[in-house]
């Protein structure tokens, strides 16, 4: 029997950062999880800086990570471009050729929206200020429940939407576009 996991338990975390203070964006970054701040921390945001509970971010990756509390989806795309190649030779009997030329990635991030959660306000915070300071974020996924998977790297919240109809609970998507590889640990246990 395979080992198969319900779609459920995924933990996800960001850091907002400043993209000028990353110098190497290919290099996996450290997040720190172990000690997220509280989910009725205090936010703000200033002149480029993220304060939760009144401490100061430095904005260059190394702070506590945030969780993103409610989550509903943070599903992995992935897509490797290509270019074709179209010769006269005969060992290929007229087929092209196909050369991996780059790889992105994007992930979609969905949840409910909990307007005092300190999460969804750095998440908020970080997607309105991405083209105005320059913002990116660290980021990293686990999960789901039963496994230790885990994605780690550099993005850009892109593509904010709410959703708030009537009689409906309020709820958010937003996508995440890579930059710069990802770096993936798979399950240790299975």
């Amino acid at each position: 029997m395979a080992n198969f996991s319900a779609a459920f338990g995924y933990d996800f975390y960001i850091v907002p950062v400043q993209n000028a203070l990353i110098t190497n964006f290919a290099a996996a970054p450290v997040v720190d999880s172990a000690t997220p701040p509280a989910a009725a921390d205090s936010v703000s945001y200033t002149d480029g800086i993220f304060s939760i509970a009144s401490t100061p971010y430095t904005m260059d990756g190394s702070d506590s990570a945030i969780r993103l509390a409610g989550l509903t989806s943070a599903s992995l795309e992935t897509d490797t471009g290509t270019e074709d190649i179209y010769t006269y030779d005969d060992e290929t009997s007229g087929f092209n050729q196909s050369v991996a030329t780059t790889k992105s990635f994007s992930i979609s991030l969905g949840g409910l929206a909990d307007f005092g959660d300190s999460g969804y306000k750095v998440l908020r915070l970080t997607e309105q200020n991405t083209v105005a300071d320059g913002l990116r974020v660290a980021f990293k996924r686990v999960g789901p429940t039963g496994t230790d998977e885990t994605i780690v790297g550099y993005g850009t919240l892109t593509g904010y939407t709410e959703s708030n109809e009537v009689s409906s609970i309020v709820s958010w998507e937003c996508t995440l576009t890579g930059y710069g590889p990802y770096h993936l640990t798979l399950d240790s246990a299975n």
